[in-house]
């Protein structure tokens, strides 16, 4: 009780907008809010977002805001790959058929093309561009639509001149063995071609003969069994190098054991270090190479992954509230994630804490996303 007399000034309350958001710093990760706690920036990179309206937005990294919408005009695009130099990438439509080539500083397509005509549909299951951009070593398919039924041809793979858009060349498949799609790669000069099979056969672009092997299956230490790499495309990894994670079974004790590689492929060499226990983990390199995060992605137990590159170790892991089909990112300067897909949002997290920051609506469904930082 107060003394007579004596004025007590009246309780201030807080806004309820503020215990809003203090509310949601507190709750569990996998609930992101919507306000910018910190209005943390990610860098000065561009996020490139496919959606079903049958365009690409283009949003500011610094500021998450669409700042241009780019026209598609084969349809519903999904961005397949970047050149080498950032300066072009190239879209298909859901059937495979058709491809877009855009300009990226434009934000204009610059050229498209399609090899189905007439009765004849042909599919493209596999599609890589060499760093010049003069060709592209490509899987088709034919369809044919005859009168009473439809004839399904063989796989093919080959030499497409962009600048001509027609078929130059059909190389043999290697070892007589066709397949329906194939992982392809080159040299960052452009002068060898890289084709993954059993081991990776090694081709000279220029006469599209095989010049070398490498039996990279066979790569790790002796008696670790075979080596299953991805040989994933990162722009924070130098060229020709790839950074990854894998995945080998201990022939000894029959262990599903899991780690971190770093392959030349020029050089042919690997770098790896196991980490323990297999488990289902995405891997994604931050700007530093230092680090790398990873998204498990399993119904009901859904977590983020610090890898220690440096130490060569798991430095730490958390559950959240995760989502079907998703995309992790790491920001320009290594300070935020970004995760997407299966919606018409971005989750940005902080990448030390793995505190939620914000979410961003998009406004439109995404078919993929592509997050391109500025150039070294």
């Amino acid at each position: 009780m107060s003394r007579p007399g004596k004025r007590v000034a009246p309780r201030r309350r807080r806004p309820r907008t503020a215990r809003m958001v203090l509310a949601g710093v507190s709750v569990m990760l996998g609930a992101p809010v919507t306000a910018p706690l910190g209005a943390q920036s990610g860098g000065n990179g561009t996020i490139y977002y496919g959606n079903y309206g049958g365009t690409i937005l283009v949003i500011d990294e610094r500021t998450m805001r669409v700042t241009d919408t780019i026209p598609v005009e084969i349809g519903i695009p999904l961005i397949q790959g970047v050149s080498e130099d950032r300066t072009r990438f190239y879209v298909t439509d859901p059937g495979f058929e058709h491809i877009e080539i855009i300009d990226i500083a434009a934000k204009a397509q610059v050229d498209r093309f399609t090899l189905s005509e007439g009765n004849k549909r042909v599919r493209i299951n596999g599609f890589n561009v060499d760093p010049q951009q003069r060709f592209a070593i490509m899987v088709i398919r034919t369809t044919t639509k005859e009168k009473d039924r439809f004839v399904i041809g063989t796989p093919a793979l080959v030499k497409f001149d962009l600048a001509a858009k027609a078929v130059t060349d059909t190389i043999p498949w290697p070892g007589g063995r066709e397949r329906d799609g194939a992982r392809i790669l080159f040299s960052p000069d452009g002068n060898l071609m890289y084709f993954f099979s059993d081991e990776i056969l090694i081709f000279d672009t220029a006469t599209l003969k095989q010049v070398d092997s490498w039996p990279y299956a066979s790569a790790l230490d002796f008696g670790m069994g075979s080596f299953g790499f991805g040989f994933p495309r990162d722009f924070y990894d130098e060229p020709g190098f790839y950074t990854g994670s894998f995945r080998f079974t201990d022939p000894v004790n029959r262990r599903s054991m899991m780690g971190v590689a770093r392959v030349n492929l020029v050089e042919r060499t690997v770098d790896f270090h196991t980490l323990g226990p297999s488990a289902p983990v995405g891997f994604t390199l931050s700007p530093d190479r230092r680090r790398a995060y990873g998204l498990r992605q399993e119904v009901g137990n859904y977590e983020l992954w610090t890898f220690d590159l440096e130490n060569r170790r798991v430095l730490g892991k958390l559950p959240f509230n995760g989502r079907p089909r998703m995309r992790l990112s790491v920001s320009s300067n290594g300070r935020l994630l970004y995760i997407s897909g299966a919606g018409q949002t971005i989750d940005i997290y902080d990448a030390a804490t793995f505190r939620p920051l914000r979410t961003v609506e998009v406004g439109a469904d995404v078919t993929s996303m592509i997050h391109i930082p500025p150039a070294r």
